[in-house]
């Protein structure tokens, strides 16, 4: 409790100021409270909010503000949500086989992998204007970088005449697209990439050639692999860049994965067929989809390597799907299916506690499978 008596200091010295400084106690004693918050990662990290947090709580908000983007894989569409209450925004016809989202802030785009017609469809998030951009073959899991300049498109079948596993990089301001070898494995196939926080490193996770590859963004080089790694689903980093961890869907577990030595050095059984792995801001808890039935998000504490809790989230006969976690760590938006037949919908898990909170049904049937969250309010 070090920090928060210095911060308690703090703000009793800045009261002292107020009839000269009118609001900076104020301000002052709202720090304070928000760092002294129960359930605050941030005191018990170490680590300073970051400004996301800071934003939402000065607000009054919960981590649900905002919009959550969902594809269904079935019927070719997307769905728009709003974070908090569930209504549903829109409903926008995208390409079949409809299987990934995610959102350029910086760019106002979203990207959605269709696979069954090899083609990224570009939605501009603010008039819902629909473009699209073609790729392939079978455009699967896609991410942006975080200057939000690229989108990075994971192809689950390899060029032939490269021979080998590939990703597509795709410039969101001219949607040019460049594809490059992700492994030296001609029998690979990369199923997700994570883009680095710095932008130097792409790492590619491959579910059939059990392996993860790291690649050297400005050089288009492969710099090292780590295996073996059964079904290599997704990956995720620590901000320092010391650690990755991989879901291993082909034996229920997320490894940890020492970047530097390039080692596997930690495992933690989690169920059945891992996907999504999440790192709250301090990083001490790892939240992982299980695409299992029922299904259910896992909850790892990264410092034991124990599996702390399974949340079941949308009952008997459901499978579990994609998830996204929100920028403040506070909730994980969940997607869940019945099959291709019957009706899915979205879970609104809140991480302090493991609960959820929500369950919105999706307003058709298919299987509702990527997921994306944007800080920004469905407006149209």
């Amino acid at each position: 409790m070090k920090r928060a008596s210095h911060v308690a200091q703090l703000v009793a010295s800045v009261t002292t100021l107020a009839p000269r400084y009118r609001g900076l106690a104020a301000l002052a004693g709202a720090a304070l409270v928000a760092l002294l918050s129960p359930g605050s990662e941030y005191l018990a990290s170490g680590l300073a909010a970051p400004a996301h947090s800071v934003e939402s709580r000065r607000h009054g908000d919960d981590g649900r503000q905002g919009s959550v983007w969902v594809v269904n894989r079935d019927l070719g569409e997307l769905t728009v949500f709003d974070a908090r209450s569930g209504r549903v925004a829109a409903r926008v016809p995208v390409g079949a086989g409809a299987h990934d989202i995610c959102i350029s802030e910086q760019s106002d785009q979203a990207d959605i992998a269709a696979e069954t017609i090899d083609l990224v469809t570009t939605v501009d998030t603010r008039t819902l204007a629909i473009d699209s951009i073609a790729v392939g073959p079978l455009p699967h899991h896609v991410e942006p970088s975080r200057d939000g300049r690229s989108v990075y498109v994971s192809l689950a079948s390899h060029t032939p005449s490269a021979g080998s596993a590939q990703f597509a990089v795709i410039d969101t301001a001219t949607h040019a697209v460049e594809y490059v070898t992700s492994s030296s494995n001609p029998a690979a196939r990369v199923h997700a990439v994570y883009p680095t926080r710095d932008g130097q490193t792409v790492f590619a996770a491959h579910d059939t050639g059990d392996e993860v590859t790291a690649i050297d963004t400005p050089t288009r080089t492969l710099d090292f692999r780590v295996g073996p790694i059964l079904r290599a689903e997704e990956a995720v980093g620590t901000r320092s860049g010391t650690f990755l961890w991989v879901s291993s869907r082909g034996d229920g577990s997320v490894k940890r994965i020492k970047v530097g030595r390039n080692a596997i050095t930690g495992s933690v059984a989690v169920g059945a067929q891992p996907e999504s792995v999440m790192l709250t801001p301090s990083e001490r808890t790892l939240v992982v989809s299980m695409r299992g039935t029922p299904a259910a998000l896992a909850f790892v504490d990264t410092a034991t390597l124990t599996l702390e809790q399974t949340v079941p989230i949308g009952g008997a006969g459901t499978f579990g799907d994609l998830a996204v976690m929100t920028p403040d760590g506070q909730y994980v938006y969940a997607t869940f299916d019945a099959t291709a037949t019957g009706t899915g919908g979205v879970a609104v898990v809140h991480v302090p506690t493991r609960t959820v909170v929500a369950t919105w049904p999706y307003p058709g049937t298919g299987r509702p499978h990527g997921i994306w969250y944007s800080s920004r309010k469905a407006r149209f």
